[in-house]
């Protein structure tokens, strides 16, 4: 018989994956908002409780790191209600009911300053530099807190070749690309992006292992936002000229946001724990990418 895991927060990018890669291996349960409000506590405590669930996967959250710039420092509004006091309930009732929590969190919860080498899982957190960022660690913290035995991972910059509502960063250049728009790449920035079905698969495995504590889900080596688009051109043989360099500086004072420069974790943790064939290199990655877009219609 199958676990059964509720996934909160299924519909969208990470959580449709989800439930279309796990359906083999788990009893994948997700409520849509209409049947579920997340907002409301003892509605989502109710819910597990009947649920039949042993593990809880919290994919749920405010997702837009510009939008959420209108909320800066209230504690009453969305933003903070959704990544920050929500995942904190979710933990308390988890760790009423005895299950097992995987709790999404990003990268954005370091600060960016360090160049020198990723960020390890027990790397300082903060200062963080947008709303965003302060929610989601606040929401981490919180789970961390709740003596649920849950897990948190941080995962940085997913990415698919399939057709999503959503478009990552990958999709964003390739239809640029395509349509023979010129686009920016950061020169002075570490990124580790992760293949969103690498991803998946990593959450999977700290459902199955009931892992707890914080890990990195991301790439296993680094790359720059300018070395990514132009690899992506290479390989699908499109004007990498097009890829026009940016400084970090400037690219960010353009967004509503300030970013953290230097974003990129590293996953030595997990490979350790899960084997290193899951969190693969970025190229590895784009391979994978490449074969899972879908043709272009002509």
């Amino acid at each position: 018989m199958q676990d059964r895991v509720v996934v909160l927060g299924g519909s969208g990018f990470v959580g449709t994956r989800v439930r279309e890669l796990w359906a083999d291996w788990l009893d994948v349960v997700a409520p849509t908002h209409a049947t579920l409000d997340v907002l409301d506590a003892q509605a989502v405590r109710d819910y597990l409780r009947q649920s039949g669930a042993r593990s809880v996967l919290n994919l749920a959250a405010w997702a837009g790191v510009d939008t959420a710039e209108d909320e800066v420092g209230d504690e009453n509004g969305q933003v903070h209600a959704l990544n920050a006091r929500y995942p904190e309930r979710l933990a308390e009732s988890c760790a009423a009911l005895g299950l097992h929590l995987v709790h999404v969190s990003t990268d954005y919860v370091f600060d960016g300053a360090n160049a020198v080498r990723p960020y390890h899982e027990g790397d300082p957190t903060g200062p963080t530099q947008c709303w965003y960022a302060e929610t989601k660690l606040r929401g981490e913290q919180a789970v961390l807190a709740a003596g649920a035995g849950a897990a948190v991972a941080r995962i940085e910059m997913p990415f698919s070749g399939r057709e999503q509502p959503r478009r990552d960063f990958a999709r964003t250049i390739l239809g640029r690309l395509r349509a023979g728009q010129s686009i920016s790449g950061v020169v002075d920035q570490h990124i580790t992006p992760v293949f969103l079905d690498d991803a998946v698969h990593a959450l999977r495995l700290l459902i199955e292992q009931r892992f707890a504590g914080v890990v990195h889900v991301a790439a296993a080596d680094s790359t720059t936002p300018l070395q990514f688009a132009r690899s992506i051109a290479a390989r699908l043989d499109l004007d990498a000229d097009l890829v026009q360099p940016e400084q970090f500086a400037d690219f960010s004072a353009k967004r509503p946001a300030k970013r953290p420069q230097h974003s990129w974790l590293d996953v030595s943790l997990f490979g350790r724990l899960f084997g290193t064939h899951v969190l693969r290199p970025v190229e590895a990655e784009l391979e994978s990418w490449c074969d899972q877009l879908q043709p272009v219609a002509v």
